[in-house]
């Protein structure tokens, strides 16, 4: 679903239509009947009800506990971890490879999962087994607000307005607030997730938006030929970053400079404006995405002040 372009929604307004591109056509019996529902350029059949939900990736996991009845969530994948409390009640099905077996005896209506999770060779085997699979994809942050929505009108349509449209009137808020700062008083911000070689959120990473929506820039600007590109220390030094993120200070310092010593030279080093975040937080594109972008934010305004004070 494209967002509206001035950044803001009307959750109400909406779910009827989306709730009405998820139902194309009925099909059968009332015992037996499907409908199509679509992502992007995806289609999957799936029962009118369906009753048991499988998940392959972990911030899928947590759109399904924020937007489902934590009975219809029939399987998730060793690495999901929250909510604590829910997940620990969960069959787990492995990811890497796909335990292909495991999961088809979870007889799951439909599976939800995320590329880069789930490749689309699995779907695609799964899609021949019969069973409905959709990937989410993201680029923005109301991408993940839309995902959890479509869940909703697709699964339950009569539950979690009211938690969807919370979210949405945060993210609008978040919007407003950074919509008046200038390029120029945003600090440039990397976040690097390997670091030898050093690989980093690249431009069209989901993380760019995060950096924008707490009042910061992703100092890769440009799309590169990978959404997490290797970059080479020249290349750093020449974007000479405000604020790294990879680790705290501490670490880095023994860890990533000592491997990379010239780069104490970026004002992010020389600032100390080095951190590290929560990655689950930073990674997952799920309902906690609010608690992500605050933790940058507060990071980057403290980069500010620093800024101002020099």
């Amino acid at each position: 679903m494209m967002a509206l372009s001035s950044g803001l929604r009307f959750p109400a307004l909406l779910l009827p239509f989306l709730f009405f591109i998820g139902c194309v056509e009925k099909k059968g019996s009332s015992s037996n009947a499907k409908r199509t529902i679509r992502y992007r350029e995806q289609m999957a059949e799936i029962s009118l009800q369906p009753k048991r939900v499988l998940s392959l990736s972990p911030a899928v996991t947590e759109i399904l506990f924020h937007v489902l009845p934590d009975s219809l969530i029939v399987g998730i994948t060793p690495l999901c971890n929250f909510p604590k409390e829910k997940t620990q009640q969960k069959t787990r099905v492995e990811v890497y490879p796909l335990n292909i077996e495991k999961l088809l005896q979870l007889k799951p209506d439909i599976v939800f999962s995320e590329e880069g999770i789930t490749s689309p060779q699995d779907a695609a085997h799964l899609r021949q087994l019969g069973i409905p699979v959709l990937l989410f994809h993201y680029e923005k942050s109301q991408d993940i607000i839309d995902a959890m929505d479509s869940v909703r009108a697709w699964v339950v349509p009569e539950t979690s307005r009211d938690r969807i449209a919370a979210l949405q009137m945060e993210l609008n808020e978040q919007e407003k607030k950074q919509a008046t700062i200038p390029d120029s008083q945003r600090p440039g911000v990397l976040c690097i997730t390997w670091m030898d070689p050093i690989f980093a959120y690249g431009y069209e990473t989901w993380m760019t938006d995060k950096i924008r929506l707490a009042g910061g820039k992703n100092v890769l600007s440009e799309k590169l030929d990978k959404p997490y590109p290797t970059l080479q220390r020249e290349t750093i030094l020449k974007l000479n970053p405000d604020v790294l993120f990879g680790g705290s200070f501490e670490k880095m310092d023994s860890t990533f400079f000592e491997l990379y010593p010239e780069l104490k030279k970026t004002r992010a080093y020389q600032n100390r404006m080095v951190f590290e975040l929560n990655d689950d937080l930073a990674s997952r594109p799920a309902p906690r995405f609010m608690q992500g972008i605050q933790e940058i934010e507060n990071r980057v305004n403290a980069t500010k002040a620093l800024l101002i004070t020099k």
